[in-house]
Formats: C-alpha cells, structure tokens, sequence
C-alpha cells in the first residue's frame, strides 16, 4: 500500500465544498447547528469530526456520515505514522547499508535513506518488532542464548547486526524454516544416519545435497540455503527453532565439495554436540573458527569422514591417481581429502584441485 508523508484532514474536504458553494463558514455553521469556531477548527484540522457532527455533514453537504468518519480515522492514523516515522529515523543510520539493499532485493522495503522513517519502519516490520527498543531486546536476548552471538565477541568478527539479523530473518520466511517447524528431532536417529549420509557425500554429484537434505529431514534436521546479503562475511551456521529443530543454514556459497561435505559435517557436530538453542557462526576466515566448540566440531568432522586413522592414509601422496584410491579405500570423496590435504599443508595447493566438484548452485532448498 502506497503511504503519504502528509495527512489529509477531513476539513479539507469541507473547505472545497463551502468554496464550491460559495457560502461562508459562518453560513455553514448556521446549517450545522454549531459555531463558526467549530467549522474553523474542523477546515484546519484541529477539531475531530466526531460522530455527531458527522451526522450533520452528511444531510447538510450529501457526503454519508461513515464517508466523513473513515476520513477523520485515516486523517488520525496518518498523523500517527508520520510523528512515529520522525522519531524511527534517527535510528536510520544504525542499519547497514548492505542490510538496507538486501531489504530492498527481498522486497521488503521501497524505501530509502530519503524517507529514513518509512525505511525503519519497514526494517522493523520485516523483523516483526513494534519498536526500536523491541528489536534492540530481541538482538539483546539472541546474544545471551538463543543465538549464542557471543561467538562474535570470541572471534573479534566484524559482522554488523542488522545485517545478521535480516538474514536470520529471511531464512524464516523460506518455505524450509517453515516444513521444520513441525519435524522431530532424534539426536539418536541422526547418529544411526551418520553412514548414510557419509556414503551419501562420498559420490558428489548434481543431486548429493538435495539427497542429503532428504535424509537429515527424516531424522528432524533442516538443512537450507539462503541467500545473504553482500559482503557477508559468513559461510554459514547452526541454529534452531524453538530449541526444537537444529537448522544447517548455509549462504550456498557452496564452491567445491571438499568445503561443502567438510562443513556439513562440522555442522551436524554442532547439532550433536552443542546445547540446543545455540548458534555457531561459520567464517569464511579461518582464523575466526577458533573456540572450543569448532575445534570440538572439526574433529567429529575427521572422525566421522576419516575414521580412526585420520588423514594418514594421505601422507606422502600428490597424485591423483594416488588420492582417488586411499580415498576410495576410506569411503570418502576424493575432493574431501584434498580439500583437507590442503588446510593441513600435506598439499601444494598447486595439486589435487582436478579431484574437485564443483557444486555450486546444485541446491535450491526446497
């Protein structure tokens, strides 16, 4: 709905007809039975039309009584917008501007820094709070638990809130978020799927994600690609809904299977071995992953996709005809092992990279 920066009293509507009737307001008070300060007051905008006198406009100027009352609401209501307006826009410069551009390509605001209030009015309405201060609660609440955003302060990230935020938020308007709100979790059941989705991941292909997707949302996880803002400095995270559901929430800036199979088992670790209700934030820089839950979650990653020997099955190989056989002997991708060959510095990363898929794009979240 197309909104004004102005509100239209209902006298303006009275004024235009005395003009075309050529009458006086003292005229047209006498018609009304009341005074002419009454008529004034009501053609400026500083007296209601309330239901009597509505009444009286409608057999003295033909215009039905609830006309002039809808009027007198909208004439009300716009008065309200506007002063809520000028007091959201001194936030304006508090959303980043990435946050704002990302608000517009969802269509979730028209607005821009032009009309500061009706952009903040929109950014809260997107993120369903009545207020500033309720918005700043729910961002203060998130940090203490429910979103676990502590992690930010550990890491030393820079990663503007607003910017956090409207993505979370996007990702729980997506048609996934929603199917999970009424999945069962069983951590029992994800552990007992583990080969599974191991065997899954060790043929990656066009359809491996969307598979996979399948399978965690047998056993109640959400696995789901949102588009983030730009310049986002996440490749993804763990968080859950209602501390019921764990959510694997990724950017689906996927790249190669190495990263895309690695991370997502770095993830399930998250879900199995963190509390509920917490959040993990995935960087795209190494040196941020760095608490004891990514290590803790990086080494059921290696557990789960190497077993008990780890990568030393790898030691001392650079050929691919070399990887592509100790890897085939585990039960695990080759562009998984490279892909850990490389972090580990066992691998120029001059070698391997043809063992790599590329899957990127090959998961659409639904």
């Amino acid at each position: 709905m197309t909104t004004t920066d102005y509100a239209v009293a209902p006298g303006e509507y009275l004024e235009e007809w005395i003009e075309d009737q050529g009458l006086s307001q003292q005229q047209v008070a006498d018609l009304l039975g009341s005074s002419r300060k009454q008529v004034n007051e009501i053609v400026n905008g500083r007296a209601p039309v309330t239901s009597d006198t509505a009444m009286r406009l409608e057999r003295v100027v033909g215009i039905p009584a609830k006309t002039w009352l809808k009027y007198e609401a909208l004439y009300r209501a716009d008065l309200a917008r506007i002063a809520d307006e000028h007091n959201l826009a001194s936030h304006v410069d508090e959303i980043a501007p990435s946050a704002a551009s990302y608000l517009r390509s969802l269509g979730a605001t028209e607005a821009t820094k032009r009309t500061p209030g009706r952009f903040v009015s929109d950014f809260l309405a997107f993120h369903r709070c009545g207020t500033w201060e309720a918005y700043e609660d729910l961002h203060e609440s998130a940090s203490k638990g429910d979103f676990a955003l502590a992690a930010l302060k550990d890491s030393g990230a820079k990663l503007d809130r607003t910017v956090l935020t409207a993505w979370l938020r996007a990702a729980e308007l997506d048609e996934a978020f929603e199917r999970g709100r009424g999945f069962n979790y069983d951590p029992e059941e994800l552990r007992a799927a583990l080969p599974d989705l191991r065997a899954r991941a060790a043929a990656p292909d066009a359809t491996m994600l969307r598979d996979i997707a399948g399978k965690l949302a047998d056993v109640g996880v959400v696995l789901m690609v949102v588009e983030p803002p730009k310049t986002f400095p996440l490749l993804g995270m763990t968080r859950w809904i209602d501390k019921r559901v764990p959510v694997i929430q990724q950017t689906g800036r996927w790249g190669k299977d190495g990263f895309v199979i690695w991370t997502l088992f770095h993830e399930i670790g998250h879900v199995l071995g963190d509390p509920r209700g917490e959040m993990h934030l995935e960087y795209s820089t190494e040196k941020k992953r760095n608490s004891d839950a990514e290590k803790a979650a990086n080494e059921f990653a290696r557990q789960t996709l190497f077993g008990s020997t780890g990568l030393s099955p790898f030691h001392g190989l650079t050929r691919d005809a070399e990887i592509v056989a100790a890897a085939k002997r585990i039960g695990v991708a080759p562009g998984v092992a490279v892909h850990q060959m490389h972090r580990r510095r066992m691998l120029d990363y001059k070698f391997g990279n043809r063992l790599c898929v590329d899957l990127a794009g090959t998961f659409d979240g639904h």
